[in-house]
């Protein structure tokens, strides 16, 4: 009897491991985009505290902007990338963005630290937006 529920058992745990299924769900997969932001791109706000440039992410929708998570990155230095927001050599960096018909509007911001009269960065910008799609 003991042989009998031994052999029972084992086909009983060989059938249950043999019918297991392994799945894979695969999700959206996140997206980097790179531009060069150059001195000539930034023009002063309105009200004359800092400088700005909008860029657009084509193909990009509002269902992102409202479920979706964006990193920007700036690399003054090549190869070596920094999280925005950031200060650099006194110059504060931050950025929003919104959609609109043509895409992902990333706008980026400069202000000095101390208040100052804004002075637009002399050099090229490499910037990269990492987005992150989340459901």
């Amino acid at each position: 009897m003991r042989k009998l529920l031994s052999i029972a058992c084992v086909a009983l745990v060989v059938a249950a491991l043999a019918s297991c299924k392994k799945t894979y769900v695969t999700n959206t997969p996140n997206q980097t985009w790179s531009v060069k932001i150059q001195p000539a791109d930034w023009s002063q706000t309105t009200d004359g505290k800092s400088d700005s440039v909008d860029r657009v992410v084509p193909g990009v929708g509002s269902f992102f902007n409202d479920n979706g998570a964006t990193l920007v990155y700036f690399s003054f230095v090549s190869g070596v990338y920094e999280q925005v927001p950031e200060v650099y050599n006194g110059t504060s960096y931050s950025y929003f963005h919104y959609t609109a018909n043509d895409g992902l509007h990333l706008v980026l911001y400069s202000q000095p630290i101390n208040g100052s009269t804004p002075v637009k960065p002399t050099s090229d910008i490499n910037v990269k937006l990492v987005l992150l799609p989340s459901e």
